[in-house]
């Protein structure tokens, strides 16, 4: 038997599969980053993940041959011995693997190509010989992962908390955020009565400013940064007709057209993340002039995430032919299917 787990930034996905790729039993469970989620609660996640699907397939963990976990980052924060002792399988049936790799071979078994991941995180790789070679982007939430949801939905709230606030200019995010947070009030910016009151008065700030904005600071400062996730499909939703949402897509766009040039070459690209396919590809809006000259000429798969990448790796750590392997492949993907997100998680920031 086979377990494949792909650790991302919004969600864990497990799969048990038969060593000819027939899928048994799949599961979903919480984040399983370390970087984003910390090493002890993504590995809470992995073995939660990985005990649901052995048991949706009625398999012990003993009966195991090869367990690949796709995994960001490198080993010190989560060491192979930690991922076996999650999984309940003995170690040096374990293999850690890029998580770019694992959306690489989801959508593609050549040994060269490129791969891109748009989800809660950014990062792209340049494949070759079956290994990454280059990696691009992927510095986290604080310093970078431009294009990602996080990276969107952040910029959703300083544009809608700019136009509450009088700051910045006039925009149907603001509504559309205080809508989204379960606020009530009225998110023109206009403030309330308080605002006349004596400045003496504690706290001294909430009669400045709006109720509805004060009540919006709260929450977004209240909960887990990387939550801010959630906000980016507001901007794939109101660009058709707010211009300041329609100029934030474009910016979207326009970054992860860097990363796609600084990887692409021969062979396909193989993109994926909940951005990419419910953001990127499931607006009307058209590509951004960057975004559609760095995708010109280029081989583009679309891959869910790297869950079935995984499977196909375990399937190669058999040392398998690579006419077993592509069959294997195939009917991985014609019995499995990706497990729906966790109830709570996003399903447009994504599962990096």
């Amino acid at each position: 038997m086979l377990l494949a787990v792909d650790a991302g930034g919004t969600s864990t996905r497990a799969l048990v599969a038969t060593v000819d790729g027939r899928c048994l039993g799949t599961a979903v469970a919480g984040a399983g980053n370390p970087r984003a989620a910390g090493a002890e609660r993504a590995l809470r996640s992995l073995s939660t993940a990985s005990r649901e699907a052995l048991a949706a397939a009625g398999v012990p963990a003993r009966r195991v041959r090869v367990a690949v976990v796709a995994m960001a980052g490198s080993e010190d924060g989560v060491r192979t011995a930690d991922l076996a002792r999650a999984l309940g399988v003995a170690g040096e049936r374990v293999h850690r693997v890029s998580d770019l790799l694992a959306m690489f071979c989801s959508g593609a078994l050549e040994p060269a190509g490129a791969a891109l991941v748009a989800g809660t995180g950014s990062v792209a790789a340049r494949v070759e010989g079956r290994r990454p070679v280059r990696l691009v982007g992927g510095s986290g939430w604080l310093l970078g992962d431009a294009g990602s949801g996080f990276w969107t939905g952040r910029r959703v709230a300083r544009a809608a908390v700019a136009a509450l606030d009088g700051s910045g200019p006039p925009t149907a995010l603001a509504g559309a955020l205080v809508a989204e947070l379960g606020l009530d009030g009225d998110p023109s910016g206009d403030p309330n009565g308080d605002a006349n009151g004596d400045p003496s008065d504690e706290p001294p700030r909430a009669g400045l400013r709006p109720q509805v904005l004060v009540r919006v600071l709260e929450a977004l400062h209240g909960g887990d940064p990387l939550r801010l996730a959630r906000l980016a499909p507001l901007a794939f939703r109101l660009a058709p007709r707010d211009p300041l949402a329609a100029d934030l897509v474009r910016s979207v766009h326009d970054a992860l057209a860097r990363l796609v040039d600084a990887v692409a070459g021969p062979g396909p690209l193989v993109a994926g993340g909940g951005l990419w396919r419910h953001g990127v590809l499931g607006s009307p809006l058209p590509l951004s002039q960057p975004l559609a000259q760095a995708l010109e000429g280029v081989q583009l798969r679309s891959a869910d995430d790297g869950l079935l990448g995984a499977a196909v790796l375990a399937v190669r750590a058999l040392g398998l032919r690579d006419e077993a392997v592509a069959a294997a492949a195939q009917r991985l993907r014609d019995t499995a299917s990706t497990p729906p997100a966790a109830a709570g998680t996003p399903t447009t920031g994504g599962d990096r």
